[in-house]
């Protein structure tokens, strides 16, 4: 929010009525209330100006608020006192203190114009903001005045391109630049000199502008150049006498624009110094600040009494000095207080212009404005701008009435301000060029103070051509000069030698030294240009580097893997219920279904690329192209995919976009995702697919061209991001898919020769695909899934409220995409668009009535994007619900759900737990049920220490971290038991020896995972593994109808089970077919003998450890003191394992015996 001063008054109903006398005419009764209220137009004023009159430069010379806000009340009495303006027109104003800062000055303005609703507009009386504010102005078109000391020929009525509506009765520097060119030409100076000083820390300088504007009057014309120029930016650390001594080579006549007084009058002490006193020069000062046209009793230039000479801290008493180059010297000014002489309006303006302004409509508080005595110079001119304003409101309203629409017109305003006035600056006549003044030049005359001005000659454009007139006889000019007027160039020259000596001897050195001079700037130059190029070309160069990706840092990953880090990275929202995941596996399938798609990483970061057909781009990337990868490298925009560049030494041409988890909107359609079906997350996305449509229409780019839901990615925050957009020139080395035809505009089929050509896109054309991507988000389903219906069919799908409509059948019919494709490209009275049957009874029904209004048949009738826009945040105005919260919200109540659920289910378990102990203690002795159970119970009481949640998230880790490493395996988990696995490699797809091999690697990565795998609620536990290999032949297939499953059968899984039943933690347990089969064939694994073991129904085997692998070392020695009980297997006693079953088989023997 800027901080910004604001005076509000608002003139309504009041019930005194003011009264003032205007010198000059009767008494006239005025008051903001004398008619109706219903009856009054206001006309709000925004003014921006300065709080004091010394915030941007000397006082009295510069306009602010307490000095010159009175001129506007007086103007307004005047005309309405002239009858000019009706008596039911007031004003109302809002004021605001730029203190001339351009970005203040522009962005107060704005806020007048946006929030107050400003009808007109007061520049402020500076240099560079006026310019600025009118383009502002000429945006709304809203009349803008200036005065002051805008006189910027900028600000030139003429220019009507640029300003139409611009009020202007301030003189400009074009019109003094051009006299002062007429004013030589008269006199027949054919070249003269021009010394410039431009301060640049004062605000009120011009004579920068002024140059500039005498350099193009200069250029149009082939009589008169300067042959001399000179700048000074301070005359302390200047080279003045260098200066001087190239006047006195070059010129008699010279041009003295200065900004500082004080250096006006130092630089004439050192012309008197140089000896450019005499007769032959002439110095011509012109008024490029107003200061002596609007103030005749200045103090000359040579007075150091002087207000604007105070800064001299030292009296030189060197005024006559001064003064013999003052006398030499013709002031060059507007006829502005001279003409106003004439109006007896000016007389006492200045005193009164103070007293006002403490009155409607400012009322200036004692405080601001108590201490000012006399108005401002330039507040005449703030009189003559609003007594302008006036008659051209004067005008509009004769012909067109008092309406907002006429006085708001700023260029109907501009057009109806032709006609002359008599203002407090004189006659004042504004053409079609611009407001023309009187130009005099006159001298100081030769009194005792020699402070009053003698006016010699005058100067006017009418009709854009020069008349001169004298005020006084030509010979008074020049009577100080015996009555001759000095020449331009000396009969001899400038040295005094030109009678006698040749221009070029005269001048040798310095031909010669011109020459040098200029091979020395060529040669220079060149370098320069050189250099320059080199130092584009490099930065190119390294810009480039920016989007130019190496294959070599691309690497591509598996399909399983971006699976697995998309599973690991939802973690934090595992208490969801609803399928997250098949979101990422869609991505998944659609990505690997695609041969122009893949799957790399960069940098460590996931992203996708597409592949085009070229093998290599040539010739190379023209300067359009490149800058194009520029500048998408360079978007950053929250519903616009990352770029990351273009891999152009690979095998293919490939683009690198940023990955988005979640796949595309299509993805997300067609999952099954409850939560996603749901009009909030709906609403969410087409806002930020409209937000990122916005910022690509309002880039470099204009347009996408290639838009479908498809292209529109969904990333794991839930952002839709707006993806494969630019790189035109690679997608025209694709032909266009059939598919992609339904993603097309009626005009860019039209277009097309072929059905796989390629077409150029447009603004339009992505509104009309934007209306298809919306459709299908509505639908919830593929937008030409039911082949679509005519226009007119298509309405009577949507019963929003009230009765369909009667009149044509709503019967639609499968149709492939070259159908649809060519009933769209024909188009007709009735085209064909996709059903809208939407899946949401709350959805909002003027989103229904905008896709209409966006896939109409013509482009121009479409809306435009920030239209679009527009409209859709009014549709979610007062909905500040954020997405993401909403989301965590439905989250949570899953997650409650869920904990109940589980819940309920553990009860259920316990349950059923102990109609098994009773079956079991029925069915086997009381020792070995106890033994069974000793493994449940071990385990159990472990879990006891976790939440039900707790439990299942443990678990869920710890499947993930296995299932992982079974997926980098040529392996099958076959089933999950509890806490036990049964995997198998070689079926059933046989890999011959190779299933040894997987399984012994596999092995070995389970035991490395697991030395790293915490339990997160139980930090002091640890995970320990049982492992059991065997090699042999089973029988493996698909068992059962109702519930099928494939399982395997043979000793050999048996023969597996007892190898991990009599492992011991942390060991991976082989038999000896295992150890042969690895021994015989591979190399580098590391087994050492265990021995003669017992196993149970086999007997005795010998069986071995698997300790490791060369390449990776053998796997860290058990301690079991260490680690706690392990998790997977409660029961590591193996002796006692065999002594149970044992047991368990001699009571089965005695009671046979009992029972024979």
């Amino acid at each position: 929010m800027l901080n910004i001063i604001l005076g509000i008054v608002l003139a309504f109903a009041e019930t005194a009525q003011a009264q003032q006398t205007m010198p000059g005419n009767s008494i006239g009764a005025f008051s903001t209330s004398a008619t109706p209220l219903a009856n009054q137009m206001v006309i709000k004023v925004a003014m921006l100006i300065a709080q004091n009159d010394t915030d941007y430069g000397l006082a009295r010379k510069n306009a602010a608020l307490r000095n010159s806000g009175g001129a506007i009340p007086m103007s307004l009495e005047q005309l309405w006192a002239d009858e000019i303006l009706p008596q039911n027109v007031n004003f109302s104003f809002q004021w605001h203190y730029s203190n001339c800062n351009e970005a203040n000055a522009l962005g107060s303005t704005y806020q007048f114009i946006r929030n107050y609703g400003a009808d007109a507009i007061i520049a402020t009386p500076c240099m560079d903001v006026p310019p600025m504010l009118g383009h502002l102005s000429t945006n709304f078109n809203l009349p803008m005045m200036v005065w002051g000391q805008s006189m910027a020929s900028a600000l030139a009525s003429s220019n009507s391109a640029t300003y139409p509506s611009l009020l202007n009765v301030v003189p400009n520097y074009k019109y003094m630049a051009s006299g002062v060119v007429g004013l030589l030409q008269y006199f027949n100076w054919t070249q003269f000199a021009f010394v410039i000083q431009s301060d640049t820390s004062a605000v009120s300088g011009g004579c920068n502008l002024f140059a500039r504007d005498l350099d193009r009057a200069l250029s149009i014309q082939s009589k008169t150049s300067i042959t001399y120029k000179a700048r000074i930016f301070n005359i302390k650390s200047s080279d003045t006498d260098t200066i001087v001594s190239g006047l006195k080579q070059r010129a008699r006549i010279v041009l003295l624009c200065f900004d500082d007084l004080s250096q006006l009058r130092t630089f004439a002490l050192n012309l008197f110094d140089g000896g450019l006193k005499t007769k032959d020069y002439v110095y011509i000062v012109p008024d490029n600040d107003l200061t002596l046209s609007l103030n005749l009793s200045r103090l000359p230039f040579w007075k150091q009494g002087a207000s604007d000479l105070a800064d001299l801290s030292v009296k030189d008493e060197r005024d006559a000095d001064a003064e013999v180059i003052g006398r030499l010297a013709f002031f060059w000014h507007y006829d502005i207080t001279l003409s106003a002489l004439s109006n007896r309006n000016y007389y006492g303006f200045y005193e009164r212009v103070v007293k006002r302004t403490s009155d409607w409509p400012f009322y200036c508080p004692e405080s601001d404005c108590g201490t000012v005595t006399n108005g401002s110079i330039y507040s005449i001119l703030l009189y003559d701008a609003i007594y302008n304003y006036g008659m051209a409101l004067n005008e509009s309203f004769k012909q067109f009435g008092v309406r907002p629409e006429i006085y708001r017109n700023g260029s109907l305003l501009a057009r109806n301000n032709r006609k002359p006035f008599m203002g407090l600056t004189g006659f004042v006549t504004v053409e079609t060029d611009q407001n023309t003044r009187v130009f005099v030049m006159s001298n100081r005359k030769s009194d005792a103070q020699g402070n009053s001005l003698q006016v010699l000659m005058q100067l006017a454009f009418v009709n854009g051509q020069m008349n001169v007139s004298m005020r006084n006889a030509s010979s008074q000019m020049w009577v100080s000069r015996a009555g001759v007027i000095p020449p331009a160039v000396p009969t001899c020259g400038f040295d005094g030698k030109g009678c006698t000596v040749s221009v070029f001897e005269m001048y040798k050195a310095y031909f010669l030294i011109g020459i040098i001079l200029f091979a020395l700037i060529i040669s220079g130059s060149v370098f320069i240009i050189v250099y320059l190029i080199r130092a584009k070309i490099v930065q190119n160069r390294r810009s480039n580097l920016l989007w130019q990706i190496s294959f070599a840092l691309l690497k591509r990953s598996k399909q399983k893997h971006f699976e697995r880090e998309t599973e690991r990275s939802r973690h934090s929202l595992r208490s969801n219920q609803t399928n997250i995941s098949s979101l990422t596996h869609a991505t998944m399938d659609s990505l690997a279904q695609s041969k122009n798609f893949s799957l790399y990483t960069y940098n460590g970061d996931k992203c996708i690329v597409r592949t085009y057909g070229l093998t290599s781009l040539a010739p190379p990337l023209s300067v359009a192209k490149l800058a194009e990868c520029r500048n998408m490298r360079l978007f950053d925009h929250e519903n616009v995919n990352r770029f990351l560049g273009l891999c152009l030494d690979g095998p293919n041409v490939l683009a690198v976009w940023n990955f988005c988890a979640r796949g595309s909107i299509r993805d997300v359609i067609l999952s099954e995702n409850a939560m996603v079906k749901d009009v909030v997350f709906i609403q969410s996305a087409i806002k930020e697919l409209c937000e990122g449509m916005y910022f690509l229409h309002n880039s470099a780019l204009q347009f996408h061209g290639r838009l479908k839901s498809s292209a529109c990615l969904i990333n794991e925050r839930w952002q839709v991001k707006i993806s494969y957009f630019g790189l035109k020139w690679l997608k025209n080395s694709q032909k266009t898919q059939t598919k992609d035809l339904l993603w097309l505009s009626p005009e860019q089929l039209r277009e097309m020769g072929d059905l796989d050509e390629n077409v150029d896109g447009s603004k339009q054309s992505d509104v009309y695909t934007l209306a298809l991507i919306f459709t299908e988000m509505v639908n919830m389903s593929p937008c030409w899934e039911n082949g679509g219906a005519a226009q007119e069919e298509g309405e009577q799908a949507v019963h929003l409220s009230g009765e369909p409509r009667r009149g044509r059948s709503t019967v639609t019919r499968a149709r492939n995409a070259e159908e649809i494709a060519y009933l769209v490209k024909r188009g007709g009275l009735f085209p064909l668009r996709p059903s809208l049957r939407p899946a949401f009874d709350n959805l909002n029904p003027e989103l229904i009535h905008l896709i209409r209004d966006c896939w109409v048949e013509a482009p121009n009738e479409r809306p435009t994007i920030e239209k679009v826009r527009q409209k859709l945040r009014q549709m979610n105005a007062g909905q500040s619900v954020n997405l993401m919260d909403y989301v965590f919200g439905m989250l949570e109540q899953y997650a409650n759900k869920l904990e109940e659920e589980v819940q309920e289910r553990t009860r259920e378990l316990e349950g059923e737990k102990r109609k098994s102990d009773i079956l079991l203690y029925r069915m086997m002795p009381r020792q070995v049920a106890d033994r069974l159970k000793l493994d449940i119970v071990q385990f159990a009481a472990l879990s006891s220490q976790m939440r039900p949640l707790q439990v299942v998230n443990l678990m869920n880790e710890l499947y993930t971290t296995l299932d992982a490493i079974i997926d980098e395996h040529d392996a099958y988990k076959v089933e999950s038991i509890g806490d036990g696995y049964l995997c198998v490699s070689g079926l059933p797809k046989r890999n011959g020896n190779l299933h040894g091999k997987e399984c012994a690697d596999m092995a070995l990565e389970f035991m490395k995972a697991l030395s790293d795998f915490r339990i997160l609620d139980l930090p002091n536990e640890r995970i320990r593994l049982r492992i059991g290999l065997h090699s042999g032949p089973c029988v493996a297939g698909v068992v059962g109808l109702a519930m099928p499953r494939y399982c395997l059968f043979g000793d050999t899984v048996n023969t597996a089970s007892r190898m991990e039943s009599s492992s011991s933690p942390n060991k991976i347990h082989i038999s000896k077919a295992t150890h042969t089969l690895l021994s015989a064939n591979f190399d580098g694994y590391i087994m050492e003998s265990r021995g003669e073991v017992i196993i149970k129904g086999k007997g005795v085997m010998e069986t071995f450890w698997l300790l490791g692998h060369a390449e990776n070392g053998a796997l860290p020695a058990n301690n079991a003191q260490q680690d706690r009980q392990p998790v997977t297997k409660a029961d590591d006693d193996d002796d006692g394992e065999e002594e149970m079953y044992r047991n368990y088989k001699q009571s089965m023997e005695r009671g046979t015996d009992t029972c024979g």
